[in-house]
């Protein structure tokens, strides 16, 4: 087995969408910007051992990607009033209607064993730690696959807005670029922030309707 193999092998879908992906963005346009470096170097270089280890370090960048990305997570959804998962408590009309809101409360105590839950008098922190059993809850009953593919396509979009970030930011200190790249780039920094929005909105509903969904047996095992 190949580096290549064992690398692609081993990488789930997070990885590859949330970690992998805008390391790859982010390594290879510091690259493409840095002196003396053009597009053909990098073909002619990237053989197939070359491969794998671009993967690897593609992967240990995009960890550090997404530290950046979480700074900019925190400032984007502070604007938007806290993440859409949050947004059932302070603002549950984007997310869910009246019947559901109140649906939900009954089933927290009924499905997960809890007390008596209004669900707009929790805290931050009371309702995020509900969410990851509401989450639990959920996966337990093997329904969490859309979840999933929603969380990592919201990770590779933030992961992405935080590469082009760094790629722009590493570009004006070289003074290597133009404004048509810085252009471009706010444009592309744009549109994974918008994406990113999008699909945590989604992801935030999409978790709520399956735990409204579960069947009495599925709720039964209450998220442990």
């Amino acid at each position: 087995m190949s580096i290549n193999e064992m690398t692609i092998r081993n990488f789930d879908f997070y990885e590859f969408a949330g970690i992998l992906a805008p390391g790859a963005t982010a390594l290879t346009g510091i690259l493409l910007i840095a002196p003396n470096f053009t597009v053909p170097d990098l073909i002619r270089e990237l053989s197939v051992g070359g491969l794998g280890l671009f993967a690897i370090c593609a992967y240990v960048v995009g960890h550090l990607v997404q530290g950046l990305g979480n700074g900019i997570e925190w400032a984007w959804w502070r604007l938007y009033g806290g993440l859409p998962t949050d947004w059932v408590r302070t603002k549950p009309n984007r997310l869910l209607a009246p019947a559901q809101l109140s649906a939900m409360e009954g089933l927290l105590k009924k499905r997960l064993g809890l007390g008596d839950i209004e669900i707009s008098r929790t805290t931050e922190d009371q309702w995020a730690a509900l969410t990851r059993q509401i989450y639990a809850a959920v996966a337990g009953a093997g329904r969490a696959g859309r979840l999933d593919v929603l969380n990592g396509n919201y990770g590779l979009h933030r992961g992405i807005g935080a590469a082009l970030l760094l790629v722009l930011a590493t570009g004006v200190a070289s003074r290597s670029v133009n404004c048509t790249f810085v252009g471009g780039t706010l444009a592309g920094l744009a549109l994974a922030m918008f994406r990113m929005h999008r699909f945590g909105r989604s992801y935030a509903r999409e978790l709520f309707v399956q735990f409204l969904q579960l069947s009495p047996s599925e709720s039964d095992r209450k998220g442990t």
